[in-house]
């Protein structure tokens, strides 16, 4: 198979593949409401600015545009510092 037809077949496949997959793993953080579209709570990493990674919740639609920059299904990972001896 030459990349192109690669290419193709990954985007043919992957897109509806990942916005199932986002709908199965994130379906206990959905809730009905807002036009008509199911919500997914997403932990949204702002490409240039990882610092500021928050939860939103958007509709189903948009969790492929949002997984593809680097947004991750769920909630944020809260990473827990030790604390200061001092």
């Amino acid at each position: 198979m030459n990349p192109d037809n690669r290419t193709r077949w990954i985007a043919w496949l992957g897109v509806p593949m990942l916005l199932a997959l986002a709908l199965i793993v994130a379906a206990p953080a959905t809730q009905a409401g807002g036009r008509g579209q199911e919500k997914v709570t997403i932990c949204h990493i702002p490409p240039g600015n990882p610092d500021n990674a928050h939860e939103i919740t958007v509709g189903a639609p948009a969790v492929p545009a949002h997984l593809a920059h680097g947004d991750t299904l769920g909630e944020c990972d809260v990473e827990v510092l030790p604390d200061d001896p001092a």
